[in-house]
């Protein structure tokens, strides 16, 4: 089977896939989180869980980060509200296979919809186990100019609280006015999965030509791709496949307001080249599946800290 047909297969997710975990400890400005009442704003978490159910069909296995006697790490970032020092992480455990994100919003210059990054810092000491499980998940050969592998513990995401968001899961209800949340979201997630920034796609930028050269990527671009100047996403107005329809990558630097542009063959086959297990491209979550998870948020409103998205 050719590389970006098996990219579009809709077989079913394999039993053990990526999880994503969204931690609403630094939402203090309100983005997701009502402040006059403590709750959460369910139609905003719930299209977060939806963007991550893009990632799905990632199978990779990451060794779990779970501090032992002896065992110490930590990593720093920038406050996902924006709203005081830095945040820096001592010490957390993160599951097996799993992913933490930060996440938070607040005003900002408009224009900027929001960004994303997995901190700076990052420090382990203990086990040669641990260690390796803090720094590449158990992965072999993520860093250097010869990486073929990646990843990460997670990261954070700001979102700009200025803009005229569109929070709905049916893309009918975009308007020219406003950017839409769930690709902005879904974009964000790629660039922590280090869509742009793991050295195993600096890897596969020809130096001669300044294309991208993965193989999953030549097969299904029909070559090398062009992407921005800074090498972080492919060039804007790069096309490619999703459902059968040729619309812009998702993965390249913008989208315009009123557009919903979700993950194509090419920005699937990008995560495989830097070495996500990609098995399969996952169906998009329908109207009726987000209104489920939106049930599922309020009856679990109490519960503080950490939401699990379960990519499976």
């Amino acid at each position: 089977m050719p590389i970006f047909a098996w990219l579009l297969s809709a077989a079913a997710p394999p039993v053990l896939a990526l999880e994503i975990e969204f931690d609403y400890t630094y939402d203090t400005r309100g983005f997701f989180t009502d402040l006059a009442t403590g709750a959460p704003r369910v139609d905003r978490r719930a299209l977060l869980d939806m963007a991550a159910s893009h990632y799905r069909g990632f199978t990779d296995t990451l060794s779990a980060i779970m501090p032992a006697e002896g065992d110490q790490w930590s990593v720093s970032f920038l406050h996902p509200s924006l709203g005081g020092p830095g945040v820096t992480l001592n010490d957390v455990a993160i599951e097996a296979d799993t992913l933490r994100i930060y996440v938070g919003g607040s005003p900002s210059a408009p224009g900027v919809l929001g960004f994303a990054g997995t901190g700076v810092n990052l420090q382990a000491t203990g086990s040669a186990a641990f260690v390796d499980a803090v720094m590449t998940r158990g992965q072999l050969n993520t860093t250097g100019p010869h990486a073929s592998d990646y990843a990460t513990w997670g990261g954070y995401i700001w979102f700009n609280a200025s803009n005229d968001w569109y929070f709905g899961a049916d893309a009918a209800g975009l308007s020219p006015g406003s950017p839409d949340f769930l690709t902005t979201a879904t974009h964000e997630i790629g660039h922590i999965l280090g869509f742009g920034e793991a050295d195993s796609w600096l890897a596969q930028i020809d130096a001669g030509t300044g294309l991208f050269t993965g193989t999953a990527s030549l097969a299904a671009y029909g070559g090398g791709v062009p992407v921005d100047r800074y090498g972080s996403h492919w060039a804007e107005g790069t096309m490619s496949e999703r459902d059968g329809q040729m619309q812009e990558t998702m993965m390249d630097p913008s989208t315009p307001f009123g557009e919903r542009q979700l993950p194509t063959a090419l920005d699937y086959a990008g995560f495989a080249d830097m070495g996500w297990q990609v098995s399969s491209v996952p169906e998009p979550e329908s109207a009726l599946t987000l209104l489920a998870g939106l049930a599922l948020i309020g009856r679990r409103a109490s519960r503080a800290g950490v939401h699990r998205s379960d990519t499976r």
